[in-house]
């Protein structure tokens, strides 16, 4: 299976930005080379020879030196043109000496020394990152562009095109998605052993791009209990072809008693991607499957911080009135409640603040100085 990360480094990255594409799970927040380049000050492209391991009692794994030899300055460098060798301080192996593995290292203003580096199977790869750097002021330009190398044969160039998805927003990606090329994403859709997080993606833009053939494979997916990791992206597809369907179906979904946690934990991703991309439309349907989540208290808390954080008020009286159920009594749902009330401008979320805070003052401080 082809994994996005699965690229070496020379040190730890920085921390990963903050979450984009709700439908992408943790591959929104991979740290895209498109990303790197655009955070390094200078980037050499070059290969490595003479790999030196240093050991020693209680020594770091890596530790010694390799040869970095300069092909390219894809970043100016002034202090390192092409055809230098830099020492690097780390021990990188080689595999095959007659087919050193070629590297992208990335520097700090005026340093001698990567703070980091990825393995490049080929060029092609610096060409297109530097393609997509040509559409950074126009998002819709790189995601259609990015789209037409989903299938690319280099693994890498197509990794590299998913994350542009990935890391778009939810409004951005709907925008989009409507129009791509389905064909391509018929192909990708079906790939064996296809990482959840890529065929969340695919499914919901195939779902935007594709016809009434499309319908049965989607649900298809939707009935494999297989897909659950991918099951937001899914039901968004569905939902986005059939919108009176999908919307019925997921609101089953979410107010049943029977469905398992993950699939209604997702039915509510999905309402928060929809709701990131098009509010005005969507906006019905996702306060009323929300209004759902609410009765059921194993994603209650979920349902409110959403609400909360969009500010919107019309379930007050129902958020409100969860506090004493005996099925909302877990601490995380109660919490959710009060925060909400903190920060709702109601009359009724005032006085029950008071009463709250009557009963547990230091549980409304400790809440009141989170939130701030």
């Amino acid at each position: 299976m082809r994994k996005i990360l699965a690229f070496t480094l020379l040190l730890l990255l920085a921390p990963s930005p903050a979450p984009a594409c709700s439908l992408c799970g943790n591959l929104s927040r991979a740290v895209s080379l498109l990303h790197e380049f655009e955070q390094a000050d200078e980037i050499l492209y070059g290969r490595i020879a003479n790999p030196k391991l240093e050991v020693k009692p209680g020594g770091l794994a890596g530790s010694g030196t390799t040869e970095f030899h300069i092909e390219k300055a894809v970043k100016h460098n002034p202090l390192q043109p092409r055809g230098q060798m830099i020492l690097l301080s780390r021990y990188l192996p080689i595999l095959d000496a007659k087919d050193p593995p070629r590297f992208v290292m990335f520097y700090r203003k005026g340093s001698v020394q990567p703070y980091s580096g990825r393995e490049v199977k080929s060029p092609l790869l610096l060409d297109f990152v530097a393609a997509l750097q040509r559409y950074r002021d126009n998002p819709t330009e790189m995601l259609l562009f990015a789209g037409k190398h989903l299938d690319h044969a280099d693994p890498q160039i197509a990794d590299e095109a998913f994350l542009a998805f990935a890391r778009a927003d939810d409004k951005l990606i709907g925008q989009v998605a409507r129009k791509l090329a389905p064909d391509k994403l018929r192909t990708l859709i079906k790939a064996p052993e296809l990482e959840p997080e890529r065929l969340s993606m695919y499914a919901f833009l195939l779902g935007a791009c594709g016809d009434a053939s499309d319908l049965d494979l989607l649900r298809s997916f939707l009935k494999d209990t297989r897909n659950y990791k991918a099951f937001e992206g899914i039901l968004a597809g569905y939902i986005t072809m059939r919108p009176q369907e999908g919307w019925a179906y997921m609101h089953e979904l979410v107010k049943n008693e029977t469905t398992p946690f993950l699939l209604r934990y997702a039915s509510l991703r999905t309402m928060r991607f929809f709701y990131n991309a098009k509010p005005e439309e969507t906006g019905k349907q996702v306060m009323h499957g929300l209004g759902l989540a609410l009765e059921r208290a194993d994603v209650a808390d979920i349902a409110i911080t959403d609400l909360r954080k969009w500010q919107r008020w019309q379930h007050t009286a129902l958020i409100l009135a969860c506090y004493d159920k005996t099925s909302h009594r877990a601490p995380i749902v109660k919490n959710s409640i009060v925060r909400y009330a903190l920060v709702c401008p109601q009359p009724e979320a005032r006085t029950f603040i008071e009463q709250v805070r009557r009963q547990d003052p230091e549980l409304v401080r400790y809440l009141e100085e989170e939130l701030k």
